[in-house]
């Protein structure tokens, strides 16, 4: 536990100006659909990334958002390492559920994004690391109601209140484990009946902890996976993660959309790494 809490000291979050200096990069080197040579890439971008999904599909999703972000009840955290609440690396032991979804939750344009991947590739099985509240979750299983989404959350408190939000959204296609990510992921993976067609990773926010985990899911996808990892500019350390990845002998493509990136592993297409605004 000392060496998680260490990392997360030395792999802080950026401050709100750094992270405004990435995105202006980011934004300036980005492409759109023009100039994208890829056929794959660009009927992506065409067809899925760039389409607007009415949130209005997700209307009691976002109801539940509401009533996290405005609930005063302080719940005991237990937090393996994502430090995504503190500024200084650590979490505080006694948090507020609306400061926790206010500061943790997916934008509805993020997770509606999700959404349309899994549409769009047909994904029947969706791995799910860093659940929180549920709210992202609750995208994922209505995205594909015949998928099953095998979602992973360190925090037994913060699971209980992401398994009311299932029960209040009646949704049955959700498997929730809980426990650190490093324990379950092997277990929970071995189990899966067919390789995961979509992994969003969203639990420890470090360089060495996003390492492992995707070098634990290379043993375990197919080359029509996709792997989606978050905030991967959210430090230096997760810059480092995806410059890494992005060099991966199994990886073919990557698509860096600046608060996350998409890893895909086709075999046939040529190897490169887009910056796309988004």
């Amino acid at each position: 536990m000392y060496k998680v809490k260490r990392d997360c000291f030395n792999e802080r979050k950026k401050n709100l100006f750094g992270i405004g200096i990435s995105y202006l990069k980011h934004f300036a080197r980005g492409k759109t659909t023009h100039g994208i040579h890829s056929p794959f890439v660009y009927n992506l971008l065409k067809d899925c990334i760039y389409i607007k999904t009415p949130l209005k599909e997700f209307e009691n999703i976002e109801k539940q958002r509401k009533r996290l972000k405005i609930d005063s009840r302080v719940i005991e955290i237990n937090d393996f390492g994502s430090c995504k609440n503190s500024d200084n690396g650590f979490v505080n032991r006694r948090q507020r559920i609306k400061d926790i979804a206010r500061g943790s939750l997916k934008s509805p344009g993020e997770a509606a994004l999700l959404c349309r991947l899994i549409s769009y590739f047909k994904c029947d099985n969706i791995l799910e690391l860093g659940t929180c509240f549920g709210i992202t979750t609750a995208y994922l299983a209505q995205a594909r109601p015949g998928a099953t989404i095998y979602a992973l959350e360190g925090c037994p408190q913060t699971a209980e209140i992401a398994k009311n939000v299932f029960n209040t959204l009646n949704l049955k296609n959700i498997r929730l484990h809980i426990g650190e990510v490093d324990r379950l992921l092997i277990p929970v993976l071995k189990a899966m009946e067919h390789a995961p067609g979509l992994v969003f990773m969203d639990a420890n926010h470090t360089k060495n902890a996003t390492l492992r985990y995707f070098n634990i899911l290379t043993k375990f996808i197919n080359e029509n996976s996709i792997v989606v990892i978050d905030d991967i500019h959210w430090s230096e350390g997760m810059e480092h993660a995806w410059t890494e990845i992005c060099k991966h002998p199994d990886v073919t493509v990557t698509i860096d959309l600046f608060h996350m990136g998409l890893v895909f592993f086709r075999k046939g297409l040529s190897r490169e790494n887009f910056l796309i605004r988004f």
